[in-house]
């Protein structure tokens, strides 16, 4: 509801400045600056998931969440990847007005493999494989000097790690 009212400020003042544009001049930055305004109104309320919010969906304080991007064929879906005790999870903004939606959740014996480091061409993060045969990319550069954090998180012992690795290569 609330980009919809974006959208319909920003045509206006769209169409506002094209109308004041041709009998007076002097309006032009005003209507640019509501403009960027509306812009910036639009990104936060479609796309930024804090952390409380997660903390708010999951009813925990105890996880470690980083900002992140589910790499999806050529689209990247913002969101938030949390970890927390024997989970790896993806949040997405559920809309307008906030709160965040699930889109995946692999649990540690769930875990076929994982890799760190190059998903694509393009984007740096995390590579999980479930047994279940479905793979998920992530693309998050914090979790590239987190990799202990991860393990522990996962509760997973230094040789599955190095397992794991060997099955990626």
């Amino acid at each position: 509801m609330i980009h919809k009212i974006s959208i319909l400020a920003v045509l206006g003042s769209i169409l506002y400045m094209v109308y004041t544009s041709v009998y007076r001049g002097y309006i032009f930055r005003p209507i640019l600056l509501v403009m960027i305004v509306c812009a910036a109104l639009y990104y936060i309320t479609t796309s930024v998931l804090t952390k409380g919010m997660v903390e708010k969906k999951e009813g925990s304080k105890d996880i470690v969440s980083y900002r992140a991007g589910l790499v999806s064929g050529n689209n990247l879906v913002p969101g938030r990847l949390v970890l927390s005790d024997g989970r790896i999870a993806f949040y997405r903004r559920k809309g307008d007005l906030g709160g965040a939606v699930e889109v995946f959740s692999v649990k540690s014996e769930d875990l076929a493999s994982y890799s760190i480091g190059k998903i694509n061409e393009y984007h740096s993060g995390i590579r999980i494989n479930s047994k279940a045969d479905e793979t998920y990319e992530m693309k998050c550069k914090e979790i590239l000097q987190n990799e202990a954090l991860f393990r522990s998180m996962m509760g997973l012992a230094e040789e599955d790690v190095e397992q794991e690795a060997q099955n990626d290569e």
